[in-house]
């Protein structure tokens, strides 16, 4: 990305990590990869990619996977930047009135969003609508991407 380019900053929900996860080739653990934009991850997040763990390592063994789902994790976990409670946490309150009729245990995501001025990257419908800051499905983000000339 060339200095005059404006930085692309996404806000990514753990169901995007998760399909990283799953596929180490998937289009999404290429996103992740690229360069073609900064994401951040909430720190409240982490715990919900370990609910998840048996469920990843289950997929996972129907591919042939090259790496553990360690490596994987700690390679997913190395694209995004995780962000501190703190760091979004006055935010909270206004996340959560606008979450908790659509999924409270969200709040973080779009709270971290809100205080960053960020889009979302999620793939869950319960996000689609939402009127307080741009929501990405990996569709809509390649095409965006392509919009911008980044992502072939």
């Amino acid at each position: 990305m060339g200095q005059d380019e404006e930085e692309i900053r996404l806000v990514v929900d753990t169901n995007i990590l998760i399909s990283a996860l799953l596929k180490d080739d998937s289009i999404t653990a290429r996103l992740l990869r690229s360069n073609a934009c900064s994401c951040y991850y909430p720190r409240d997040g982490l715990m919900e990619i370990d609910c998840y763990r048996e469920y990843i390592l289950s997929k996972r063994s129907k591919y042939i996977q090259r790496s553990s789902f360690e490596h994987a994790l700690k390679f997913v976990l190395g694209a995004v930047r995780i962000v501190p409670s703190e760091m979004y946490s006055c935010a909270m309150n206004e996340a959560f009135s606008i979450m908790k009729e659509r999924d409270p245990k969200d709040t973080p995501f779009l709270a971290l969003a809100l205080q960053l001025g960020s889009p979302l990257w999620s793939n869950d419908r319960h996000f689609k609508g939402l009127e307080a800051v741009p929501v990405f499905s990996t569709g809509s983000l390649i095409e965006h991407l392509r919009e911008k000339g980044v992502w072939w």
